[in-house]
């Protein structure tokens, strides 16, 4: 599979704009037309005040919402003009503008996402790009996104370790289907690499005789991948030996499946998926 259709969430933040060079960046390297989709919320809710209570204000206000919707749109609308301005030669874009009140505006941007080949979001998420005079709006579009779409996300980082490349890769593999699922989905990403590793982590005094990485390796030669295997010992969490690991090597962006459900209203994350969700200096390319 090629990628030749990507979706950036067009934020407002400061992270986001890693995000969107990012994505150029990507688009241009893979020959990929490029969508950016701004999220407008109808009506928005105050965030609590330091004590933990929510300010009092006029919840029915529907001059004030309106007001802060138009604010929003147009401040979306010159995002957009300031994202295209800056697209490579060669790089084709478009703008999508999902509105509606958090939680439909969250869904409708995982099922948006079913439409491209990946989609890229920046750490924050979305968490602090729709601001307004009335409080900061949470919206969370990483886990519907990666849970919710059926496609594979790149998560760039707030504050990347240098600059945004994608020469050198690390494949967190563990032989489970969330793994197989995110080395399937970044194949033609891999094949430009100039570097592959798969690193395997094993607690201390694990056996490492059937390590799950050399079945994989193969498998990926068989693509025209060179790759190398890493058993990485570790009796911390996982994703922070994989952390460690990236830095060690100098990697330019990890792939690694997404492990986590849904309980009720609550994400209930993976311990190497959350760390490596909330610590990562590099590009996380993760599928579910």
């Amino acid at each position: 599979m090629a990628i030749r259709d990507v979706l950036v969430h067009l934020g407002a933040d400061e992270a986001a704009e890693f995000a969107n060079a990012f994505a150029l960046r990507l688009a241009e390297r893979m020959g990929a037309h490029m969508t950016a989709a701004a999220v407008v919320l109808d009506i928005p809710f105050p965030s609590p005040e330091p004590s933990g209570m929510v300010p009092d204000w006029p919840l029915f206000d529907y001059e004030t919402f309106t007001k802060i919707g138009e604010v929003q749109r147009v401040a979306a609308e010159k995002s957009y003009e300031h994202f295209a301005l800056a697209a490579p030669v060669g790089v084709q874009t478009e703008f999508v503008l999902i509105q509606a009140i958090w939680e439909k505006a969250r869904d409708d941007f995982a099922r948006l996402a079913r439409h491209f080949d990946l989609a890229v979001i920046a750490a924050s998420g979305g968490r602090k790009a729709e601001a307004s005079d009335v409080g900061e709006v949470s919206v969370d579009l990483i886990p519907s996104a990666l849970f919710g779409s059926g496609r594979p996300l790149f998560i760039i980082p707030a504050a990347p370790a240098g600059a945004m490349r994608l020469d050198k890769a690390l494949v967190c593999w563990d032989g489970g289907t969330q793994a197989a699922r995110a080395l399937a989905e970044s194949l033609p990403l891999l094949a430009q690499a100039q570097s592959v590793e798969v690193a395997c982590v094993i607690g201390e005094g694990e056996s490492s005789k059937n390590l799950p990485g050399f079945g994989i390796t193969q498998h990926l030669a068989r693509h025209g991948i060179e790759a190398r295997l890493r058993e990485l010992v570790s009796s911390s969490d996982a994703g922070s030996a994989l952390l460690d690991h990236a830095r060690d090597i100098g990697a330019d962006f990890l792939v690694m499946g997404g492990y986590g459900h849904w309980r009720v209203t609550e994400l209930v994350l993976g311990g190497a998926t959350r760390t490596i969700l909330e610590s990562s200096p590099i590009p996380v390319f993760m599928a579910h």
